[in-house]
């Protein structure tokens, strides 16, 4: 049996326009793995949550495209569903578009969802093919994260970066990304988000993919993360372009590997066609570090660049037009692009406290 067929919207998200797992971080993490097969294009995944766990990420990969059609709480309770938000010009998490076979959902997004109940949660995902109607025999494979967090307010944000093939031997290059870092922990630091960052060096293409339509060689890459990391790797150019400072791959990301579970940097759209980095390309870099990352941890941009849809932050105004919008959004961490003149741009480091909010219920701030 068919059901209705759901309009597929294709979304790019950048600046400037079961899995493998690696061993067991201890950091209050608890994994579980499993398959199921839909009925009627539907099928329910069961999460069982512990008195102390506060979030969870679901990370699906199907046999069609993949989308969450409703959560539901330990009490049977109906606390989220796709048709609430599907038609909006509101942004709350990209796992209700059935745009690719992987989709990730983190719970809950802000803290009006409400905090985790003990029991056992179901998460309700579709298989649609790619007209838009619903598949039934699709299976979905999932891994589920959760985590042990008794404070929301403070956090660390593990962070893997690692160069790509000839990048890391660059000392300006590496100069300039650890300022752009420390930059980016100067951001997060009022919230009481710090990144933790550890680097290495590997022979990934120097021109990277655009990671948000998935590539093979990211998954191969990322199956050697930890389960608690983000990834982040930088080039020289994203998609043969210069045209991207970085690009996340999913809103929000996943903690596993899948062919879009890392962030991607350019070092030379950040430096310029001269290369050399001045004062305000680093702290450009930086502020695409966290940008990009706030991304994969689940934020939008407050207002995209047709002026005309939103986050669903309430302390992010929906402004609709450019100098509006940059009037009352510019120095926000998360403004879809930097705002510059011939002599200065605007520090983007703002965050506001829903977003703020976000960036804490993300599985992977710990």
């Amino acid at each position: 049996m068919l059901r209705p067929m759901r309009w597929i919207p294709l979304l790019l998200f950048c600046t400037g326009c079961e899995n493998l797992l690696k061993g067991d971080s201890g950091l209050g993490l608890a994994t579980s793995e499993g398959c199921v097969t839909t009925e009627s294009g539907r099928a329910s995944i069961a999460i069982d949550i512990n008195d102390f766990e506060s979030s969870f990420l679901l990370t699906a990969d199907g046999e069609h495209l993949v989308a969450v059609d409703e959560i539901r709480d330990a009490a049977g309770s109906r606390v989220f569903h796709w048709e609430d938000w599907y038609s909006l010009k509101t942004y709350l998490t990209s796992a209700i578009w059935p745009n690719a076979q992987e989709m990730v959902l983190n719970w809950p997004i802000r803290a009006e969802e409400g905090s985790l109940s003990t029991g056992t949660w179901t998460a309700v995902l579709s298989a649609v093919n790619g007209s838009g109607q619903y598949q039934s025999g699709s299976e979905i494979c999932y891994t589920v994260q959760s985590k042990e967090d008794d404070d929301l307010e403070w956090g660390d944000v593990n962070v893997r970066l690692v160069y790509a093939e000839g990048v890391g031997d660059l000392d300006h290059v590496q100069e300039a990304v650890n300022a752009a870092i420390d930059r980016w922990a100067d951001i997060w630091a009022p919230m009481g988000l710090a990144p933790i960052v550890t680097t290495e060096r590997s022979d990934f293409s120097k021109d990277l993919p655009y990671v948000g339509d998935g590539s093979e060689d990211v998954y191969d890459l990322t199956l050697d993360s930890y389960e608690d990391e983000i990834t982040m790797i930088v080039g020289e150019t994203i998609d043969g372009s210069l045209g991207y400072l970085g690009v996340a791959g999913s809103i929000p990301g996943t903690l596993t590997a899948n062919t879009r579970s890392a962030v991607v940097m350019s070092w030379l759209a950040g430096a310029g066609t001269d290369g050399v980095f001045s004062d305000i390309d680093i702290s450009i870099l930086g502020e695409t570090m966290a940008h990009e990352v706030g991304h994969y941890m689940g934020l939008f941009h407050p207002v995209e660049q047709t002026w005309s849809s939103w986050d669903a932050c309430d302390d992010t105004p929906n402004c609709t037009s450019a100098s509006s919008c940059e009037s009352q959004l510019g120095d926000n961490l998360m403004f879809p692009t930097p705002i510059c003149d011939f002599s200065s741009c605007v520090e983007q480091g703002q965050i506001s406290d829903i977003q703020a909010e976000i960036l804490h219920r993300y599985t992977g701030a710990l």
